[in-house]
């Protein structure tokens, strides 16, 4: 029981679910949205800072979604969508190696 609810904090479920939120927070103009969307993703940035290629970087994806919040709560979704960019591509690189090494 404990590992699976590990996997859910760590994986694929709370990254998926941090994006969606985010994204259905930049469509709507809802800030608070995108603020729990940060939260989400703080397990999996901290998980992903412990990779050599992302150390210090992983620390710095729930800033750049509070950064989006801001942008969304000033009425500038313009750079909301850039902010929310680095999230999804680190989540985007995980996804593509994890499936690389799968079907090795």
């Amino acid at each position: 029981m404990s590992e699976t609810f590990v996997q859910i904090l760590f994986g694929w479920p709370t990254i998926a679910l941090s994006l969606l939120v985010s994204v259905i927070g930049i469509f709507k103009s809802k800030y608070w949205l995108l603020i729990i969307g940060a939260a989400l993703i703080v397990p999996f940035s901290y998980y992903l800072n412990g990779s050599p290629r992302f150390n210090g970087f992983g620390l710095l994806l729930p800033l750049f979604q509070i950064s989006s919040a801001a942008a969304v709560r000033e009425s500038k979704t313009q750079w909301a969508w850039p902010l929310l960019l680095p999230t999804s591509l680190a989540g985007l690189w995980v996804l593509v190696t994890a499936l690389s090494y799968q079907f090795r």
